[in-house]
């Protein structure tokens, strides 16, 4: 895989929310190919498009980190995450992970989603710092 740029999706149904963690990576001066779905259903459909992506995005697909919100409509991060798991039987998709990026300080959501053994962190929005962001990204990307 290409990892001059390596690929990141964002999942959240909030464009200031997209924004501020697209700005974020910035900040952190990481250089990602950023691909952005508004919901966990637009998600699947792109990862399902396994083949298709694989194409057209040449060493960018599929993403190696997943960045993923909690609350959406049509499905949602937990919903998603369930799907996921599923995906991950049919699709080569073990290499890639997720963070939550979430402002649920629900215990009983984290605890959920931690349960997922790719799910390797839990950010919250308005608390993460680019440097924080920057050290997590690349802790996945240097194995």
């Amino acid at each position: 895989m290409n990892n001059i740029n390596p690929p990141v999706l964002i999942i959240d149904d909030d464009a200031v929310d997209r924004y501020i963690l697209k700005r974020l990576i910035k900040e952190a001066q990481l250089e990602l190919t950023i691909f952005e779905k508004s919901d966990g259903q637009e998600a699947l459909e792109f990862l399902i498009a396994y083949d298709e992506n694989k194409k057209k995005y040449p060493g960018r697909f599929p993403p190696i980190i997943i960045f993923l919100d909690i609350n959406m409509p049509r499905v949602n991060g937990i919903q998603f995450l369930e799907a996921f798991s599923e995906l991950r039987k049919t699709i080569e998709l073990n290499s890639c992970v997720i963070m939550m990026f979430s402002t649920s300080e629900r215990e009983e959501d984290r605890v959920k989603i931690l349960a997922h053994e790719f799910v390797i962190g839990y950010l919250l929005k308005g608390a993460l710092s680019a440097q924080e962001l920057k050290e997590k990204v690349l802790a996945v990307l240097n194995g």
